[in-house]
């Protein structure tokens, strides 16, 4: 067997599917070359002629000559995300996630990439502090642009003392090479009580909205800390008065880059309104939601897409309608009144299952880290079909991170379970046509 890049599977309906290249088989070449990763497969691909040479799973070597459209995809997809090793991160922050794993869970939920192609194709965060020459010369010359970058402070000596890296300190030196570069960036900061907030957050904020527009958006998201914290640096969560000076700070920063650039440049994390005790801005406020990822404007699409609903609810379903919804907590905050709502509605019983997060423990709050263990306590108190957020598997939706199936959970539930993406998938599953 000659040295490829193993395919995993093709898209239906693909061209890879009609040339019948399947999961297994290994890409040789295209137009001559061995892809050394990811982007040099993407940059051969966008050609409208080209040579692929597929080695079969039974051994047969195949060179297909093909015709397409320019932004057309042969429908590929690679058993690795980069075709070649990750790009694995060297620093040591203080409130890596990953450190605060659970143990015996998947492998893979254990890697820590630090991966500039990866952020250029789909948006994960990075450092910028294990970038080598190499990797600086390639992202200006291929101009992979928006990159998406953790900056945590940009003080110096503050930034090396979160992450842990000699070379942390060096952040802002190599943003303003990739500025003069025309490179644009997304920012995040994941905030510290009492390590880069208060005067710290500030000086953040300032440097990178000096670097505006080539720094597009900066957002704030609250630390996240599980109970599996033994050995490591002693960090603090964040309370609801801490969350509401930072929103005040962030609003503070809003109106003054809105006089400057027309842009609110920094946004808070939904954690904090709710944290806070405060509901979310309006939907302009978040600017086309383009920290959405980040937890930021989440619950107001939610709400937003509710209040348009509500609406078109009926008064009455035709026959008799029992179900449950459970979340995390956080969730649930928003969702106990549209359950209140729905609930007037003639035949229909639906219950709002609050699950707290036993399997990460800590202050763990969100809906996408609870799994089957946490999930299974509820189970005696579901009524109907189970309603679950899609957001709790991975993106096969076969998964949860404790490395169960949903398949398994709905034969633990005996009851049918389903996985919905937002308000609008489980109106349409719940009521179906009778939606106004």
């Amino acid at each position: 067997m000659r040295q490829g890049k193993l395919v995993e599977r093709v898209e239906a309906g693909s061209i890879a599917e009609e040339l019948g290249i399947d999961g297994g088989d290994y890409v040789i070449a295209i137009n001559g070359a061995e892809p050394a990763d990811i982007l040099d497969w993407q940059l051969a691909e966008s050609d409208e002629e080209l040579i692929l040479t597929i080695q079969h799973q039974d051994g047969e070597l195949v060179e297909y000559e093909i015709e397409k459209d320019y932004d057309e995809t042969l429908g590929i997809i690679f058993a690795s995300p980069t075709l070649d090793r990750l790009r694995i991160c060297q620093n040591r922050c203080l409130f890596c996630f990953v450190d605060q794993m659970p143990p015996q869970l998947r492998q893979t939920l254990y890697i820590k990439d630090d991966d500039y192609r990866l952020s250029f194709l789909t948006g994960s965060y990075i450092t910028l502090t294990n970038l080598r020459e190499e990797d600086l010369e390639r992202i200006i010359r291929l101009h992979l642009s928006p990159l998406y970058v953790s900056v945590h402070a940009t003080d110096p000596e503050l930034r090396r003392r979160l992450m842990n890296h000699r070379r942390a300190g060096e952040l802002l030196s190599v943003m303003q090479r990739l500025v003069a570069a025309g490179i644009q960036f997304h920012t995040q900061v994941v905030l510290c009580p009492g390590l880069n907030d208060g005067e710290a957050l500030e000086q953040t904020i300032a440097d990178l909205f000096a670097l505006y527009p080539a720094v597009q958006t900066l957002a704030v998201v609250p630390v996240g800390l599980t109970g599996y914290r033994e050995g490591l640096y002693s960090l603090q969560l964040t309370d609801q008065e801490h969350a509401r000076q930072v929103l005040i700070q962030i609003e503070a920063w809003q109106r003054r880059c809105l006089k400057e650039q027309q842009t609110r440049f920094v946004f808070a994390a939904d954690e904090f309104y709710t944290l806070a005790g405060r509901m979310p801005p309006a939907a302009e406020a978040y600017e086309g939601f383009r920290q959405l990822e980040n937890g930021v404007g989440m619950v107001r699409l939610f709400l937003d897409d509710w209040e348009r609903h509500e609406k078109n609810l009926p008064v009455k379903l035709t026959k008799p309608t029992t179900a449950t919804i459970a979340t995390g907590v956080s969730a649930a905050v928003y969702l106990a009144p549209v359950v209140e709502r729905l609930n007037q509605i003639e035949n229909l019983q639906l219950t709002l299952l609050t699950v707290e997060n036993h399997f990460f423990g800590g202050g763990v709050t969100v809906a996408g880290l609870l799994t089957s263990h946490d999930l299974n306590r509820v189970l005696p108190q579901v009524k109907g079909t189970l309603y679950l957020p899609a957001v709790m598997l991975n993106a096969s939706r076969e998964l949860f991170l404790d490395g169960r199936t949903a398949a398994e959970l709905a034969a633990a539930a005996k009851t049918e379970v389903r996985f919905v993406e937002d308000i609008t998938e489980f109106l349409s599953l719940l009521m179906g046509n009778e939606m106004r």
